[in-house]
């Protein structure tokens, strides 16, 4: 069992996050820091989150007919049942949302039971999640498994579209999903928001003058365990090189475009490459050394604090 933090220790974890945001602010591997650790520590929300802040679902009490979600796996099919049948082949479907109502149970209590209809057919399909009607109303959220919420993807949409932001990771989609190299610390247009995967609901569009073929990154929202990519880990809405007015032109040419090189700092690796997965620390002939590790084999080795070596 994981053993809760102290909340002297939890301070100074955040601390430490604080200090790496002021250097950069939009490390990808850094721990989130959730709304609750911020509403608890007196850390101040940044403007980023504060945009995004709206991004949620609708309590399950709230949800009418007529919401919509996007199916995303056919394995869906397992918590349906339909008159017909026939609950095969839903990968790519909307559901709609026809009714929220009860079903008596084998103990006599009131299940509940959500019926859908489907974009790709007139079939309705049932679902009955292991909830008692009765409790519906005190739950905060309730998810339609293999499925993507549209409620949360219009909202996203209607905030980001036409907005031009500042990127600050290069893990840049193509129209098709297939990943391709991509850009740091440059100027973007959002195109639009839609739906995503069931790890990363929202899928965000843009174009650069850089890059004026459409582009894709993943997002997520909120401030659960698996909110990892929420806006503010992946823009900026002001320009990160106006924080490193040392940077040479040349270095932070290399930053954008993800490389590093002998004789560049601490600083300067980290907004080209993101936080490492870990640090050790060790003692060469030469004296001290750092070397950050990466999870995708990377590697970069420091001594007071200048790289000396790497591979990538």
């Amino acid at each position: 069992m994981t053993r809760k933090p102290t909340f002297i220790s939890a301070l100074c974890c955040l601390g430490v996050a604080t200090m790496l945001g002021s250097c950069f602010t939009g490390i990808e591997s850094t721990p989130r820091i959730t709304e609750n650790d911020v509403r608890n520590s007196g850390v101040k929300v940044t403007p980023e989150q504060s945009l995004t802040a709206g991004i949620s679902t609708q309590r399950p009490a709230d949800w009418r007919p007529g919401k919509q979600w996007v199916v995303n796996d056919d394995k869906i099919s397992m918590i349906f049942t339909s008159a017909s049948g026939n609950t095969s082949s839903l990968a790519g479907d909307t559901l709609t949302l026809r009714r929220i109502g009860s079903y008596p149970t084998l103990t006599g209590n009131d299940g509940l039971e959500i019926v859908f209809t489907r974009s790709h057919g007139y079939d309705s399909l049932y679902y009955r999640p292991d909830i008692a009607m009765t409790d519906l109303e005190s739950r905060n959220r309730l998810e339609i498994p293999f499925t993507v919420d549209l409620g949360p993807v219009a909202i996203a949409d209607s905030l980001l579209r036409g907005n031009t932001y500042y990127i600050v990771t290069s893990n840049w989609y193509d129209a098709t999903g297939n990943a391709v190299a991509g850009l740091r610390h440059v100027p973007v247009t959002i195109t639009g928001v839609t739906a995503g995967s069931g790890i990363y609901p929202l899928k965000v569009a843009f174009h650069s003058a850089d890059t004026p073929t459409i582009r894709c990154v993943m997002m997520t929202y909120g401030s659960s365990a698996t909110a990892t990519r929420n806006f503010d880990r992946l823009f900026s809405l002001t320009d990160p090189r106006l924080n490193y007015p040392r940077i040479r032109p040349e270095t932070w040419d290399k930053i954008i475009h993800s490389q590093v090189t002998d004789g560049m700092t601490r600083d300067e690796c980290r907004l080209a490459l993101g936080a490492p997965a870990t640090i050790n620390h060790g003692a060469s002939s030469a004296g001290q050394y750092e070397r950050w590790n990466y999870d995708n084999g990377i590697y970069l080795i420091f001594e007071d604090g200048i790289l000396i070596r790497y591979r990538k």
